[in-house]
């Protein structure tokens, strides 16, 4: 019987795949690595990051099967019928703006059922997002690894705007890194970044002190200004 409650293991597995998240190529949309690695988790055949601009009518995914990476669009021809993927369907903008949680379904396949755990998230401006994980017969996804992908589904939308960022030119940091400066630039201090993340003052200080030497910058001002340039 497959266990059904999410161990503190799971959750520090987790939390290293995605603070250790790393692109690929300079033009990837997300990091297959992250994807690569959560199936390791939440075992599927093949995991997806999809983003979409339905009413443009076309999608890009990148997409994980076996270890093997690959980045492509969808054409509104290609989708415009499908009932999950299709703007007339569940995945259509504005179905995704009333939903945001994970949901698994069973389609039944030529060779067999196929599972789908899918992970909506927030949209992004114009675009929706979503994360699914497919598995070719054998057991449906458990409990366990639908809570597991409801852990990550916050992180994995983090990451995916933190990969836009960085293709418009932003500097690299870690996932901890970003969510400090964001704190930052709110004005927080270090005392209350560590309270509000749930993490030691020290702890904070040195994050932001890796962050100075990234930067090559002396001050929070300016690296608050490299981080979000107005």
């Amino acid at each position: 019987m497959p266990d059904s409650f999410v161990h503190d293991r799971d959750v520090k597995r987790l939390l290293e795949i995605l603070e250790d998240a790393h692109e690929l190529d300079a033009d990837d949309l997300f990091y297959a690595s992250v994807l690569d690695e959560i199936s390791e988790l939440v075992p599927a055949d093949q995991v997806t990051f999809q983003v979409n601009a339905w009413h443009r009518g076309f999608g890009s995914l990148v997409e994980v099967s076996s270890g093997q990476r690959d980045q492509y669009s969808i054409q509104v021809e290609d989708i415009a019928n499908d009932p999950l993927f299709g703007p007339d369907g569940c995945g259509a903008l504005s179905a995704v703006h009333g939903y945001t949680g994970v949901t698994c379904e069973t389609d039944a396949g030529s060779t067999g059922p196929v599972h789908e755990l899918i992970a909506f998230m927030s949209p992004l401006g114009e675009f929706d997002r979503r994360s699914l994980f497919f598995r070719h017969g054998g057991p449906v996804f458990s409990d366990r690894e639908q809570d597991l992908l409801r852990l990550a589904r916050p992180h994995l939308a983090e990451l995916h705007l933190r990969r836009v960022s960085e293709q418009r030119g932003a500097p690299r940091l870690t996932t901890r890194q970003w969510a400090i400066m964001r704190l930052v630039a709110t004005g927080a201090t270090n005392a209350q970044v560590a309270h509000q993340m749930g993490i030691a003052e020290g702890t904070v200080r040195k994050h932001l002190e890796n962050v100075f030497v990234r930067l090559e910058v002396s001050s929070r001002m300016e690296a608050v200004n490299m981080v979000f340039p107005h």
